[in-house]
Parts: C-alpha cells; structure tokens; sequence
C-alpha cells in the first residue's frame, strides 16, 4: 500500500469515526416472538457454559492455569445469562417508574420488589467484564504454556 493510499484510508476510517450516528442504547425485540427467542437464547448459551465448564471439570483439565481461567469465565458467563435472562422477565412486569425531583436529586421510587429486581439486573455488565477478564487471563496463559515453534 502507496503512503497516499493509506493516508486516504486512515482518514476515511478517522471521519467515520469523530462522525458518528446516532444509535439506540439498548437492543429492541420484536413482541413477543423476539423475546421469547431472546430469552431462549439466554438459556441456551448458560446451558452450553455450564456443560463446557462440566466437560473440563470431568476431563481434568481444571488443574490447568488456563483451563481453570477459562473454566471461571464459562461459569461467570452463564450466570451472567441467567441473571439477563430474570432481569428481561422482570422488566415485562414492571410497572411505569417514577422519578421523583429535579436536577441533581432525582431519584426512582422503589416501591415493590420487582422494581429492585429490574433495576438491580440492569447493573449486571460488571459481571460480564469480569468474565471476559478471565476469558483474556485464561486464553493468555494457554498462549504462554504452549511451545509453539515458529
């Protein structure tokens, strides 16, 4: 690549990105065929983390560094989709929130359980950052444990 072609490149990747459009924060289903399939996803993917960190526990693999890692973000992942899976339940009986005051002290009226229960699943990417930090320490121990020549 010529050194005015890539500057052509960088620069129409460095305008697309100081340009952005606007998106939506949070993903739209279709009702109700999209949340229940959603929701199904949900379970389907805790149910192939937690076979996936049974299967390393039955092979032994677990005594491994990384295996062991990848073990802890399989299962951090799978209750991560478990705790989705109950916050998008409890979203659909979620009665209209109510915030009260103005400015710097708004506050939500937590009147009823299902409300804590919504808005505390809503806080739940912390756990999936955790997950994925295992993902990374435990793929990067498996590179570093392997003796691959090149």
């Amino acid at each position: 690549m010529s050194r005015r072609t890539s500057y052509l490149f960088f620069g129409a990747v460095a305008l697309l990105l100081l340009d952005p459009r606007p998106s939506l924060a949070i993903a739209i289903h279709g009702n109700p065929q999209g949340f229940f399939i959603h929701q199904a996803a949900h379970l389907l993917v805790a149910g192939a983390m937690f076979f996936f960190l049974y299967t390393l526990k039955r092979e032994g693999l677990l005594q491994f560094r990384g295996f062991r890692l990848l073990g802890w973000a399989s299962g951090i992942f799978g209750i991560w989709n478990l705790e989705h899976y109950v916050g998008h339940w409890s979203e659909i009986f979620l009665l209209n929130p109510v915030i009260l005051g103005q400015g710097l002290s708004k506050r939500l009226l937590m009147d009823d359980f299902n409300t804590w229960v919504y808005y505390f699943t809503q806080l739940d990417y912390w756990i999936l950052a955790i997950s994925f930090y295992f993902l990374y320490r435990g793929l990067k121990a498996l590179a570093q444990d392997s003796k691959v020549v090149r």
